[in-house]
């Protein structure tokens, strides 16, 4: 492991802009955090239970929509740490670009190498577009899917190279406690990791962020209930995209 667990904003973000990501011990109360775990086992048992549940590679399972599916998810989405690491990455009116949970099942083989911001043209900036968040809802460990990544590789500031063989290189698994909390860079080259145990299930959130003038991966304004907006804090508000950035966003001429 390169990046100790913290819960230091500073050194946080040293060990981000160093490595590629960092490690943040768990930021929510304990009581938060084993409701934040029952209620997405919940999600994860209706949707299978009901035949609309995103599995795929095995029993590797997607939840997406999170905000939609408990008032448990909104609460961690504004968290202040996190929030407090997304600003040096993100800078100014960064907002959530979607939330949905990573569950590795028993046997799931690894996902591709990637980096999560493929949706930018080279040559990328000299700087982060979007920027992740991880939120290990059990211990993360080699052997159930930890996320694996290529420490530094944010510095690359570029896709892995498939025809010249990036998309095997080697890497090391970010392991962590249940409630640990991992951001990192959306140049950093990572995969979920292949879970070799036979009856573990490692579930993690992940929680998406894109500076202010990016789009958001999630349309919040076409797919959030009603009631998630109306209780909607004003700085959840903002994170969902009902804020200006400068000039975008305007409703009636400038802001």
């Amino acid at each position: 492991m390169v990046v100790k667990l913290t819960d230091d904003i500073t050194r946080a973000v040293s060990d981000l802009t160093r490595h590629g990501y960092c490690l943040l011990t768990c930021p929510i109360s304990d009581d938060e955090f084993r409701k934040l775990r029952n209620r997405l086992s919940t999600v994860m048992s209706s949707e299978r239970e009901n035949g609309t549940a995103f599995i795929y590679d095995g029993d590797n399972q997607r939840v997406f929509s999170l905000l939609n599916k408990g008032i448990e998810f909104e609460r961690i989405v504004a968290n202040e740490t996190v929030c407090g690491v997304m600003e040096h990455v993100l800078g100014y009116n960064f907002m959530l670009s979607s939330t949905h949970a990573n569950v590795a099942g028993p046997s799931g083989p690894s996902m591709n190498l990637h980096a999560d911001q493929t949706f930018a043209r080279p040559p990328w900036p000299p700087y982060a577009l979007v920027a992740n968040s991880m939120w290990m809802l059990d211990d993360f460990t080699p052997d159930n899917g930890a996320t694996r990544i290529v420490p530094g590789s944010h510095l690359f500031n570029r896709q892995p190279d498939y025809a010249a063989g990036e998309g095997d290189t080697e890497t090391i698994p970010v392991c962590g406690p249940a409630g640990s909390v991992m951001v990192f860079d959306g140049r950093l080259w990572h995969q979920t990791g292949h879970n070799t145990t036979r009856s573990e299930y490692r579930r993690g959130i992940l929680n998406y962020y894109c500076r202010g003038y990016v789009r958001q991966q999630q349309n919040f304004f076409a797919g959030l209930e009603p009631e998630v907006l109306d209780r909607a804090t004003p700085t959840m508000r903002r994170l969902l995209g009902w804020e200006n950035y400068l000039s975008l966003g305007m409703l009636d001429g400038l802001p």
